[in-house]
């Protein structure tokens, strides 16, 4: 009997996703399942031209009968939102069954989004970065930089210092105060102080 469809949101993401488990699954189904999964090229409709909004549509889908699920994320971008103080991109992914098309989830797009281009990036480091790297330097402080710090440091532990570098110093600074809530913020605080020559304005 179905028990419906299940909503995940951010914060239930990220407790069932630490970065640790997330790179070690991508390690062992990537290469198992890759060769079963389609994804067409992402389809783009115009919302409304004179604004540049836009609905985008990825959907994907795999043939293994070990993995029976269609997956469609869904976008919205919205450029003129920053003027209302709102964010300019909005999505969400819905998960199926690829054998009776029943609904099983719905997660927040965003957040998965955050959570897999980072882990992806953490598992192509695990592969081309020294096993004794000590120092991580994060270009950019946006919403990706938090969660490329914390997937990267699950996959060297060794890291001692992370230099953040971005365009802006005060969200340089934000973003390391965000951080001195996680594990280790200490040493993200004396590096941060060690570049604040090399930001521009």
């Amino acid at each position: 009997m179905s028990t419906g469809s299940v909503l995940l949101d951010a914060a239930a993401l990220r407790s069932l996703l630490p970065p640790s488990s997330l790179v070690s699954h991508l390690l062992s189904s990537l290469p198992f399942h890759s060769a079963t999964v389609h994804s067409p090229t992402r389809q783009s409709f115009p919302i409304n031209p004179d604004s540049s909004s836009s609905l985008l549509l990825m959907p994907s889908w795999s043939t293994s009968p070990t993995l029976p699920y269609i997956g469609v994320k869904i976008v919205t971008t919205f450029p003129q939102n920053s003027a209302r103080g709102l964010p300019g991109v909005s999505a969400s992914y819905v998960l199926f069954n690829s054998s009776t098309g029943a609904s099983l989830a719905s997660f927040d797009g965003t957040e998965l989004t955050l959570l897999r281009t980072s882990a992806v990036s953490a598992l192509a480091s695990r592969f081309l970065s020294r096993d004794d790297s000590r120092v991580l330097v994060m270009v950019g402080s946006g919403a990706l930089a938090p969660y490329l710090i914390r997937a990267h440091r699950s996959v060297r532990p060794g890291i001692e210092k992370v230099i953040i570098w971005n365009r802006s110093a005060a969200k340089a600074r934000d973003l390391a105060r965000r951080l001195a809530e996680d594990e280790g913020a200490q040493k993200v605080e004396r590096s941060f102080s060690s570049m604040q020559k090399y930001w521009t304005k």
